[in-house]
């Protein structure tokens, strides 16, 4: 896969959200006031919605919003938020030059106290419709503090990201050069399980043949190779929508459902791209 840099030709495609799309998804990106009464009377607040408009300016546009959930009773403090930013003429090409797939930006962001403006890599893979975060624990905690935030910092920020975007296209690139054997499938497989269920790696834990053999069955017919990035896209697909059954020995089999939580999807899926970067390594 090679990354297509291209300007030119710059429509606006109708699966780009609107700002009323996102004030139904996400309202917690228009928040003018910070929703935790606690906060410094020094804080200063960035509204996420202006961002949104600078990164457009950019060329980079909305393509999903999410915001976390205030549990029942609570006093709304909390106010995470996560937005997924496009560019339509940033592509990433297979070998027949058909357009594989989209990076993406995304931009985590609250307005109680407690976050940054952070931004991510991501990568969304046409023939799946499926969104992996593509960068190490590194390149995840790129950030902006609201004190700092410019237009011109932003600006930085995203020149920061395209600079470093071949390089994590090239990994993704290695990993389809690197054919697993079914001793490494496995072992992917259960570190995956692991920490879609919040154990530590080296912890001992009996998983089922059944839940490893269903981790492993591709979804598709072109995720059928026994590559590296084929079995990290199918684990990942499973890991994160759920629609697997899941049982250690001698335990009961259930149905694992998807993952809603904002922060355990990017942490899941960081850790994902970081194991799987991790047997890239050890064949260098």
């Amino acid at each position: 896969m090679s990354t297509m840099l291209s300007f030119a030709n710059n429509q606006i495609s109708n699966n780009f959200l609107s700002e009323n799309d996102i004030m139904v998804k996400c309202p917690n990106a228009f928040k003018t006031e910070p929703t935790n009464p606690g906060v410094s009377d020094k804080y200063v607040q960035a509204t996420t919605i202006d961002v949104i408009r600078d990164m457009a300016k950019l060329g980079w546009y909305p393509v999903e919003a999410k915001q976390c959930r205030n549990k029942k009773g609570s006093k709304g403090i909390r106010s995470f938020h996560m937005i997924a930013l496009q560019n339509p003429t940033v592509k990433v090409l297979n070998n027949n030059n058909e357009i594989e797939g989209y990076p993406r930006i995304i931009l985590t962001n609250s307005h109680d106290g407690f976050n940054s403006f952070k931004f991510m890599c991501g990568y969304y893979r046409l023939v799946c419709s499926n969104g992996l975060i593509i960068a190490d624990k590194e390149f995840a905690n790129i950030s902006i503090r609201h004190i700092n935030y410019t237009f011109e910092e932003l600006t930085k920020t995203v020149v920061d990201i395209l600079q470093k975007l071949p390089n994590q296209i090239a990994v993704l690139n290695d990993m389809q050069n690197k054919v697993l054997t079914d001793e490494e499938k496995t072992k992917f497989a259960i570190s995956a399980i692991k920490l879609r269920k919040g154990y530590n790696e080296e912890d001992k834990v009996e998983i089922s043949q059944e839940t490893i053999d269903e981790l492993l069955s591709p979804v598709r017919k072109e995720d059928s190779a026994n590559n590296l990035y084929n079995i990290y896209n199918i684990i990942q697909e499973r890991i994160i929508k759920g629609n697997f059954h899941y049982s250690e020995k001698q335990k009961k089999m259930r149905k694992m459902r998807m993952v809603t939580s904002i922060s355990k999807d990017l942490d899941i899926n960081t850790n994902l791209f970081n194991l799987a970067c991790s047997y890239v390594r050890a064949a260098a």
